[in-house]
């Protein structure tokens, strides 16, 4: 079995920058892989645009800094009053 995909830094996820996200691959033993992620950081770092086209119920990309593209589900955006979290799972491979 190859490495598990992990990476955490910034990204953009459907034209929108993000700064700080974390995607990890889970592989159970003889099963599929998957993976999801979280964004999140202060309302003061909120990226112009946001939350732009990230809502929009369908695959989206997301571009890590790193080049490596992929294309994920937003599955919930949250408001706390300080801070934003954006849920995401993954859809295909991960990011190549």
């Amino acid at each position: 079995m190859s490495e598990r995909f992990s990476y955490s830094g910034s990204a953009t996820i459907a034209g929108v920058p993000v700064p700080n996200v974390v995607l990890q691959e889970d592989a159970p033993d003889g099963g599929l892989r998957s993976w999801r992620g979280l964004a999140s950081f202060n309302v003061a770092e909120a990226p112009e645009g946001f939350p732009g086209e990230l809502d929009t119920g369908g695959p989206v990309p997301v571009e890590l800094h790193d080049g490596r593209t992929g294309e994920v589900l937003v599955r919930g955006i949250g408001f706390n009053g300080g801070r934003w979290t954006v849920d995401l799972l993954g859809t295909g491979p991960a990011p190549q």
